[in-house]
């Protein structure tokens, strides 16, 4: 892709629809479904997230929201949310962040609310915005990067053909303030091709 003089002139997706799932921006509108899925969940995921203790009312969703739209727009980075396309229901986020847009480099992160676990919503959802940045975006290289403690989420970026290609020792802090590893899982444009045309 060719990109435009001014990064906020990169077209962007309102929404990307899966079989089951829709991606799109978070609207003040989400903020409390944001922070109840957040709550639902907070036992299960403040301990990959660190920022999930940050949020103690529907005004911390709100100013959050507003920051993802500002980034949104500015073409800094975008945090999208997940939603179920029958009942519109919040099921996590996903977001994809730019590491390098001359590259076409980006990373890709998600959570999900502990009541959609384990219905392979999430794997959905990065095999959806995958596709988005391969084929709109002509991406050479996305990552996926987790806890390695983190299982779930490792195995969501092996079932959707990423390759685990390190593992960092004592690189990130917990919100418990306990150091952990981190695993690296990359998907080339190469890889994306070949899975396309075997």
């Amino acid at each position: 892709m060719i990109l435009p003089k001014h990064r906020t002139q990169i077209p962007i997706f309102d929404a990307l629809d899966g079989d089951r799932i829709r991606i799109r921006p978070f609207q003040p509108g989400d903020a409390e479904a944001h922070f109840a899925a957040i709550v639902e969940s907070r036992e299960r995921i403040e301990r990959w997230l660190p920022w999930v203790p940050t949020y103690q009312a529907v005004d911390d969703s709100r100013d959050t929201i507003a920051r993802m739209q500002a980034r949104w727009l500015l073409r800094d980075d975008f945090d999208a949310g997940i939603f179920n396309r029958q009942s519109g229901a919040l099921l996590g986020g996903i977001g994809f962040h730019p590491r390098n847009w001359e590259v076409s480099y980006f990373e890709i992160g998600y959570w999900l609310r502990t009541s959609a676990e384990g219905q392979g919503y999430v794997a959905e959802a990065v095999r959806v915005l995958m596709e988005y940045l391969f084929t709109t975006f002509d991406a050479h290289r996305v990552e996926i990067r987790c806890d390695a403690r983190n299982t779930r989420s490792a195995a969501v970026a092996e079932r959707t053909g990423f390759v685990r290609e390190a593992h960092l020792r004592n690189a990130r802090r917990g919100s418990d303030g306990t150091l952990s590893d981190t695993l690296i899982f990359a998907r080339t444009d190469l890889d994306h091709h070949a899975a396309a045309h075997p």
